[in-house]
């Protein structure tokens, strides 16, 4: 008798400085890619892995999620040592759990929570240059935080779609938002039940400017309203964002 067929749920961290982003596409290197080539070497099958989301170019994650279908008995924590084995050492699984047959890494989510770093000292720490975007002048706190609330709320969110991004519709729920300060460093958190292409991004470059004092925090709203992409700020870097968590149930 073959072994029955398994449902799990990845766990994933990687850096996306060297990565096209999270989809197998032809021009480049990706997460996907590396992903299902180790599960190909680890099972000898190739059944693809499905991530919960794209994540673009120089994006880094600690709670991707996957899901993988495999046939095979071994207990889950040899699953994991042995994707580590064999996956380059900028992707790590963090964990792996075996889940009900229908289980989707994308259908089956609730939520994702993004986490950008924005170093606001006067000279950047080269140890950091991958992981937080350098803003040299400094940003008030106080305004960002109240800028950042009027995001919150199920609203049309077509102002931080990027112009190449596909979607049925852009309307979207935003859960929490929350901006801190650690030392010299910027902690933007963002909670959704989903984001449009380079939205996190758009709304970091947006909300920049009020930190800046461009804005009085009350013009948020008519950013939004515009449902114009030339309304909103800068793209922010990539390489600040980190996909911090998907939640399910």
């Amino acid at each position: 008798m073959s072994p029955r067929s398994r449902t799990l749920k990845l766990t994933i961290a990687y850096d996306g400085t060297e990565y096209h982003g999270w989809q197998v596409q032809p021009n480049g290197m990706t997460i996907q890619e590396q992903l299902e080539v180790a599960a190909l070497r680890f099972s000898g099958v190739h059944n693809p892995v499905s991530g919960s989301g794209r994540t673009d170019a120089g994006v880094h994650a600690w709670g991707q999620v996957a899901s993988w279908s495999y046939a095979g008995e071994l207990p889950e924590e040899r699953i994991q040592a042995a994707f580590n084995s064999l996956l380059p050492a900028d992707i790590a699984i963090r964990r792996v759990e075996e889940m009900y047959p229908s289980f989707h890494a994308r259908k089956s989510a609730r939520t994702k929570t993004y986490l950008y770093i924005i170093d606001n000292s006067p000279f950047a720490n080269p140890l950091l240059r991958r992981y937080a975007w350098h803003i040299r002048q400094p940003l008030n706190l106080e305004a960002l935080n109240q800028a950042a609330a009027l995001l919150v709320g199920r609203q049309d969110f077509l102002t931080f779609k990027a112009a190449d991004g596909k979607t049925a519709s852009s309307l979207r729920t935003i859960l929490q938002v929350r901006w801190c300060r650690r030392g010299s460093y910027l902690l933007f958190f963002i909670k959704g039940d989903g984001f449009l292409k380079n939205m996190v991004r758009i709304i970091v470059g947006t909300l920049v400017d009020f930190g800046r004092g461009k804005y009085h925090p009350q013009k948020m709203d008519s950013i939004i309203s515009a449902r114009l992409r030339t309304a909103a700020g800068i793209t922010a870097p990539a390489h600040g964002l980190i996909l911090r968590s998907v939640d399910y149930g």
